[in-house]
């Protein structure tokens, strides 16, 4: 085991390997490095408590590295330490007043909180020539806000393809990878998929009862996964933890990644131990003993192309399907910063997406219609407390008055864009936030049937 190996392995996301390869170095050398990705791994896995030990612990060496500091905001961020967060923003741009990401740090807290000299600030790191595509993207992502702000709507959607085109190519082959799994391969084979079984007799996995909420971003999911972990039976939840994707990658990707890759030769062939192998034990990475817990949450998204796989391996899971009127839904991603996604960073792209989204969710709930709860955002809105009964009766939940009470919570963790809105009442949904956008889908109303413009 050595740190490059450890290193490869946290950009290849399989934190559960890296985990095993720095907790040996920590042992066994004095880099400090290791307490740094220590940190990151922790974090990836839901283990704020150690994440921030290691990160406070590393920055006890070099009390002014810049990304240790920002990773360590991050976690604040996400488990509710606002203002904690906010101080260590401030304190790195006081570091390095030409480094990007406190900016943004100190916009998605509070994005009335940048001045009239941030912004000053921020159009000048833009012109930076060896600014990195990644961070050129967020600059370009913060001063589509000033605009949108302003009501300069030609200026923020100009800005907004800068940063979309910046942060896609700040990792091209990764994106061109998944947009390629998506597009050919998951819209040619989602219903020929074949599950190959063994006389092999277990039923470990048939008690448990995992909750699946799937569907698009910025669609209330976060909601619904902190209305669910509010309730008596405290449920764990793994968020967007992709584990299920990972597993079904783990055995297709070297068949499907290959230069003489031949789609019509191609079988969409999973082997379901192998697959349940594999998907147990990354929940297990979480340090989480799921077989002792019947119930859990899985919350990644694209979950909602594998359903039907996941149904094989856990034939008791249900699935939330959270959803909203689709102009908003692709205006609001368009508008978002999302950089793990392959998809949303042009809106040829995101309709494509959609439209296999939709395809294949009608293909789901015809051949597995009490499996899929269907929950509409705007409605959830208005009628909270009789949705959130429906939702707790077909997850077979008990609910409670509290259960509406997640805001208040102390334990309320979150790494998605909505880690602020959770933390506040339900607000009512607002269908006219984006009408000052709906111009961009007109050339595309003729494309799609299921858009409306």
């Amino acid at each position: 085991m050595n740190f490059s190996i450890g290193q490869k392995l946290v950009k290849q996301k399989e934190f559960g390997k890296a985990l095993n390869v720095f907790s040996y170095l920590e042992k066994t050398t004095d880099d400090q490095g290791v307490l740094f990705y220590l940190g990151i791994i922790y974090f990836e896995l839901n283990d704020y408590d150690k994440s921030i030990l290691y990160y406070e612990k590393f920055l006890e060496k070099q009390p002014d590295s810049v990304n240790a500091l920002y990773n360590l905001a991050t976690v604040k961020q996400s488990i509710g330490e606002i203002q904690t967060a906010k101080n260590i923003y401030l304190q790195l741009m006081k570091l390095d007043i030409k480094n990007i990401r406190p900016y943004y740090g100190i916009f998605i807290l509070d994005p009335n909180s940048l001045t009239s000299k941030h912004f000053k600030n921020i159009s000048q790191i833009k012109k930076n020539t060896k600014l990195n595509l990644y961070d050129l993207g967020i600059a370009n992502f913060i001063l589509s806000k000033k605009e949108k702000k302003n009501k300069n709507y030609k200026n923020e959607i100009e800005y907004l393809k800068i940063f979309h085109s910046s942060i896609f190519n700040s990792n091209y082959s990764y994106n061109k990878s998944a947009l390629f799994y998506y597009n050919k391969v998951i819209n040619k084979f989602y219903d020929k998929i074949e599950i190959k079984t063994n006389d092999e007799k277990s039923n470990d996995d048939k008690e448990l009862s995992p909750i699946f909420i799937v569907g698009l971003p910025r669609s209330g999911s976060t909601l619904i996964e902190s209305i669910l972990k509010s309730s008596e039976e405290k449920l764990k939840s793994f968020g967007e933890c992709n584990v299920v994707n990972k597993s079904i990658l783990e055995q297709i990707g070297p068949k499907i990644y290959t230069k003489d890759f031949d789609i019509n030769k191609f079988q969409f062939q999973i082997d379901k131990k192998n697959l349940k192998d594999s998907i147990l034990k990354r929940y297990h990475e979480f340090n989480f003993d799921i077989n002792n817990k019947q119930i859990f949450i899985d919350k990644s998204l694209e979950n909602i192309f594998n359903i039907e796989i996941i149904l094989n391996i856990f034939p008791k899971a249900k699935f939330i399907h959270t959803y909203r009127n689709p102009v908003d839904s692709i205006l609001s991603i368009y508008q978002s910063m999302l950089p793990e996604l392959s998809w949303v960073h042009n809106l040829e792209d995101i309709l494509d997406y959609i439209d296999l989204y939709y395809k294949i969710l009608s293909y789901l709930k015809n051949k597995y219609p009490e499996a899929i709860m269907d929950l509409n955002l705007e409605k959830f809105s208005e009628f909270s407390e009789k949705f959130t009964k429906e939702i707790y009766k077909f997850c077979n939940l008990n609910w409670n008055d509290d259960s509406l009470k997640f805001y208040k919570r102390d334990d309320l963790f979150s790494k998605t864009l909505s880690f602020m809105q959770i933390r506040n009442k339900i607000s009512k949904y607002d269908d006219k936030k984006y009408n000052s956008y709906v111009f961009l889908l007109h050339k595309f109303k003729n494309k799609y049937k299921w858009l409306k413009v």
